[in-house]
């Protein structure tokens, strides 16, 4: 009743939303960037649309699958192109959209001024856009650094569900998930467990795999029954523990010598214990059935 308690507004907040922005703060733990990639995962194996962003560089391990889908920022709208070049020394900008369907852009120098440097230049992009925004492990949009500088009127006009394994409050969303667990691995199975959003293989994986090394092989004594509820979830989903195979059941082959025995050996009609005095005369009878007896 507690776990519907707190899932059961989580879960039609989920439902209501189509479109997903999971958002991870700068420099974020092994065990945050794992819960994060996961749920976002999880959300695109669901049929929701879904992007992840962080603000800096992580570090992940080569066992954490999908990681190349964490981009720097949550825009998806704008393209945007940058370079190193002084103001003073540019003339004008134009841009052309030629026969052939591409679209050109001519940054032009002033006379004298040296040419942009191409080696330098960068895409990204800008204008998020989402039906819901997911922040993990963070109390106040300013924790989230770059992300929120890049779009920050986007955020503080957003649909925001904050997920923390701490019960301090949340400053920007009365949308909360704050529940005492062990890891942030460990709230998103948890998450996932009691709504209809199911992990893709990878998004197990990934959780089992990091939760495994929070709780120090399963040694930990912050462990608890929700803790070993989640890793069941998990392995319902096809996760294992690190380097554990798969289970599955094998019998012994029958040898060609069993195979001779069993096949040469003559079937013996068990003995009645019924002698011919004992048999019901009804028995060695025809069996005549009619319509009346129906």
């Amino acid at each position: 009743m507690e776990a519907q308690n707190h899932f059961a507004p989580i879960k039609k907040l989920l439902e209501s939303a189509s479109s997903f922005i999971v958002v991870l703060p700068p420099d974020p733990s092994g065990d945050l960037v794992a819960a994060g990639l996961s749920l976002h995962l999880a959300l695109v194996a669901s049929g929701k649309k879904s992007q992840i962003g962080c603000g800096s560089e992580i570090h992940v391990p080569p066992s954490l699958l999908g990681a190349g889908e964490i981009a720097d920022s949550i825009g998806a709208k704008n393209l945007v192109i940058s370079f190193d070049y002084h103001e003073d020394d540019l003339e004008k900008v134009d841009y052309d959209v030629r026969p052939d369907g591409k679209f050109y852009l001519m940054i032009k120098p002033k006379q004298g001024a040296p040419i942009p440097d191409v080696s330098n230049v960068k895409y990204s992009y800008s204008g998020a856009s989402a039906d819901l925004v997911i922040t993990l492990g963070v109390n106040s949009f300013e924790e989230l650094g770059k992300i929120y500088a890049d779009e920050k009127s986007f955020l503080d006009e957003a649909k925001v569900l904050s997920l923390n394994i701490t019960p301090r409050p949340a400053t920007f969303t009365q949308n909360l998930l704050h529940l005492t667990s062990i890891a942030f691995t460990e709230l998103v199975a948890r998450l996932l467990e009691n709504t209809d959003l199911k992990p893709s293989p990878d998004a197990a994986k990934n959780l089992l795999t990091s939760l495994y090394e929070e709780t120090k092989s399963l040694t930990s004594p912050k462990m608890t029954a929700d803790t070993f509820s989640a890793i069941a979830f998990l392995m319902r989903h096809g996760a294992r523990f690190p380097n554990q195979q798969a289970y599955i059941p094998r019998f012994p082959l029958p040898t060609e010598e069993n195979l001779s025995a069993a096949m040469n050996k003559p079937y013996v009609i068990p003995p009645s214990n019924l002698s011919d005095q004992e048999v019901p005369n009804d028995w060695t009878k025809p069996k005549i059935f009619r319509a009346t007896d129906l």
